[in-house]
Parts: structure tokens; C-alpha cells; sequence
């Protein structure tokens, strides 16, 4: 008998195979350390596409989640939490939950095609000041191709995933919020899975994995010990951003005894933060190393701006983070409903 499912096995391990080509292309900017670090995000970017495509089912939804201080793609941040479901535009579902302390929780939909490919466009984004919360935190919210009344929000039709994201001034020490997902359309239990349907699952695992490899390492040649202008995210941008975010990406490169001095403003905001990453858009060791700083923690200058140093070596000042022991990767911030555009952060490199 011959198996589809071995067929599509067989094409998985292919992509898995050519993988490297994306981190060793000598056209990239990275590091000796970015291409090891190449190897290994083949593992959770591996565990990632199983999570997602293998063990998750539109019609019988549940939260998977994204990362962990040992697993972590697509962007993940040391002060949020994020869990990931696949959705179909025709079903409905009702989110129920109940939030802590979190500074900023919301729910967002993305467009596309079904097969585990990139996201076209955010179809929907929910925020916590979109949700008529109870006294106690608890909620209810109902995402339907129809909706009529509170908390029920539009369903798009080509509605494919969502992810859900939970941050935290102190997310050592916070709650995070109890969530479930149910689809209100009755269907058969779930069945264990023919030789057809697992073929297909696995055809959507490489899909998805070797489309994620199109972003991690990032592309993009950012400017060394410096950092681009911040952005908005635009809903038909495509990919895994949030429309309630503003990005702003640099990378620096530091010897010893160097460190980075940066100073910034920033507007209103629900939160804003500044973390390392490595190329592969992984944070970095932060059970270990204090590698991020954000809104909650830090201290103001006296004009309001902020200062943040990043080194290899502890520094005895206000607002320090860790490179990690990489001598080179990225710096990346973000701001989360800002009333407007940030400004450009300025760096200076000095020695200590």
C-alpha cells in the first residue's frame, strides 16, 4: 500500500534538510553564533509546527502555547504570553476567561489560506478595552460571522488563526489570565486520524515551517549599533504582527568592554519594551541574564526620556540589560497602543 502520509513525511524532511540554507546564505548578516543558533531553532521551530498543525483542529479548537523560556519562534517576548488555535470563518466561537493583572491582553484573527501558509491580513484584533469585562475580571466574548450583540465580534470568512496575547510589567510575578475556547457548532467528536487527513496535516506542518524560515533569520540588514525608524503594523502587512503594535528594530555588535547608551522617548502607551534577540528572532537566555526592561521597570530621566545601557558586563546604573554573552544580534522594541508614532532612539557605543 502506498501511504500518502509517507509521502508528505518524505517532503517534510526535505524542507527540514534545506533549512540551513536560510541561516548559512552568505548574504545574511549573522554571526558564527546566528548559525548555530540556525541548528537549533530547527527544533522549535519543529515542535512549533506539531503543536500547531499536527495536534490542533479548527472545528475542535484549544489554546497551544507559543513559547517558553526553553522554546521560542516567531518573535516571542520576555514579558508576554502568548497561545496560538487554528479557526475557520464559517464556525463560531466563544472565548471564556478571566484577567489578572496583565497590562494588556487581546485576540487577535488572521486571513489566509488553511494550508499553514504566512497570514494575508489581521481580519479581526480584540483588546482588552474592546471587552465589557465583570467586576471579578471575568469575560465572555463570541467571534461569529454574525454578530449582534455585546462582546460578540465579527468572524471573517477567511479566518484561519488566531493568537492570543497576554503582557506584564512583572511577568515573573503576575497572573495570567484563564482562557478556554469552545466552537458553538456541534460536530461528531474527533476521530482518529486516516491516512489522508494525517497526509494533510503534515503537507501544512512543512508549509508553515519552511514559510516561517522566510522570516527567521530576519531579512532585513539592520543598521549596526543603531537602530531603523519605528513602524507601525498594518493589517494587510501580512505575517504575525499585531495592529496594536509599533515595531522599531537595530542590531548591535559590542566587544567586551563596550556597551550601548540608548535614550528614547516614548508616548502614551499600554506597554513599551526593549529586549534582545538573536537573528532567528528568539529572546535570549532571560532565566539567566536580565536581557529586557520595560515601561513598568524603568526609570525615568529627569525630563522624562529614558536611558537604557546594554553590555556584556553588569553595569551599575539604572535601566542595564544583558547581551546574553552574544557579541552580536538584535535589539527590539516595541510599544503596544501608542497614542502616536515614537521617535527614532538614538544609540552612542562607549567604553566602559
Amino acid at each position: 500500500m502506498e501511504y500518502k502520509s509517507k509521502a508528505a513525511l518524505e517532503h517534510f524532511l526535505d524542507v527540514i534538510r534545506n533549512t540551513e540554507n536560510t541561516f548559512l546564505d552568505p548574504e545574511k548578516v549573522i554571526d558564527e553564533q546566528g548559525r548555530v543558533d540556525g541548528y537549533r531553532h530547527i527544533f522549535h521551530l519543529l515542535r512549533t509546527s506539531i503543536d500547531f498543525y499536527l495536534f490542533n483542529d479548527p472545528l475542535h479548537p484549544d489554546f497551544m502555547l507559543l513559547a517558553t523560556p526553553y522554546h521560542k519562534v516567531l518573535g516571542d517576548n520576555v514579558d508576554s504570553v502568548y497561545y496560538f488555535t487554528q479557526v475557520r470563518g464559517d464556525q463560531e466561537y466563544i472565548i471564556r476567561g478571566k484577567r489578572y493583572d496583565s497590562c494588556y491582553l487581546s485576540f487577535c484573527f488572521y486571513g489566509g489560506s488553511p494550508d499553514g501558509e504566512l497570514s494575508d491580513r489581521v481580519t479581526q484584533n480584540v483588546n482588552h478595552r474592546d471587552i465589557e469585562f465583570e467586576a471579578d475580571g471575568s469575560f465572555e466574548i463570541k467571534f461569529t460571522p454574525d454578530p449582534k450583540g455585546k462582546n460578540e465580534f465579527k468572524l471573517d470568512e477567511d479566518a484561519v488563526t488566531l493568537f492570543t496575547r497576554e503582557y506584564f510589567f512583572d511577568r515573573p510575578n503576575s497572573t495570567e489570565s484563564e482562557l478556554c475556547i469552545e466552537n458553538t457548532r456541534q460536530h461528531a467528536p474527533s476521530k482518529p486520524l486516516d491516512d489522508e487527513e494525517l497526509a494533510r496535516r503534515i503537507k501544512v506542518m512543512a508549509t508553515f515551517f519552511e514559510q516561517t524560515t522566510w522570516i527567521a533569520p530576519l531579512p532585513v540588514d539592520f543598521p549596526l549599533n543603531d537602530f531603523l525608524p519605528p513602524f507601525p503594523f498594518e493589517a494587510d502587512q501580512g505575517g504575525w504582527g499585531t495592529v496594536d503594535n509599533v515595531y522599531c528594530f537595530g542590531r548591535f555588535c559590542l566587544e567586551k568592554n563596550q556597551y550601548l547608551k540608548i535614550r528614547f522617548t516614548s508616548p502614551e502607551c499600554c506597554y513599551w519594551g526593549i529586549q534582545t534577540w538573536n537573528f532567528l528572532m528568539q529572546s535570549m537566555d532571560y532565566a539567566n541574564y536580565k536581557v529586557s526592561i520595560n515601561k513598568g521597570a524603568a526609570k525615568p530621566n529627569a525630563d522624562g526620556s529614558y536611558t537604557v545601557y546594554l553590555s556584556h558586563k553588569p553595569m551599575d546604573v539604572d535601566n542595564w540589560i544583558s547581551t546574553a554573552a552574544y557579541k552580536e544580534a538584535i535589539i527590539f522594541c516595541r510599544w503596544l497602543l501608542a497614542e502616536e508614532l515614537p521617535e527614532q532612539p538614538t544609540v552612542e557605543i562607549r567604553e566602559l
